[in-house]
């Protein structure tokens, strides 16, 4: 039987767009989120305890049941001079996004912009780095 490896996804395959607001809207993938991107889902969960009631000696069980999803979208790399003004003024408003990886999943809602920061050193090109959180659960599908 010959060997199977798995099906890898590059970094640059992860592809963030930002909506324009429009109608109909239009995604485009701004060119800052360059250098590195990630999406993140989570789950937060409650634990709590039920008692054996045949025998109290032993000790409980712990059963966990989901409280909230969550998901998070962040990217950094170069950033042109003149988006600098729009990634500024997103800061705290929502806007619509779109998560894509080529024959794997997509995932789209609204998401706020809670961080934008721009670093830079003398005699070196300046990085932007931006985080967005959910405003609403995003709808998942599989990709074509």
């Amino acid at each position: 039987m010959p060997d199977t490896y798995v099906s890898t996804v590059s970094g640059e395959e992860i592809l963030v767009q930002i909506g324009d607001g429009a109608s109909p809207e239009v995604f485009a993938h701004d060119c800052m989120i360059n250098g590195s991107r990630s999406f993140n889902m989570s789950a937060s969960t409650k634990d709590q305890t039920i008692p054996n009631c045949t025998d109290p000696s032993k000790p409980d069980k712990t059963v966990r049941t989901v409280e909230a999803e969550d998901s998070t979208i962040s990217g950094e790399g170069k950033v042109h001079k003149t988006s600098l003004k729009t990634w500024i003024d997103r800061v705290g408003t929502t806007v619509n996004v779109r998560v894509l990886v080529a024959g794997a999943f997509q995932a789209a809602g609204p998401y706020i912009l809670t961080e934008f920061s721009l670093t830079g050193m003398a005699r070196e090109y300046a990085t932007a780095s931006v985080t967005l959180v959910q405003a609403d659960k995003p709808t998942i599908t599989a990709g074509t």
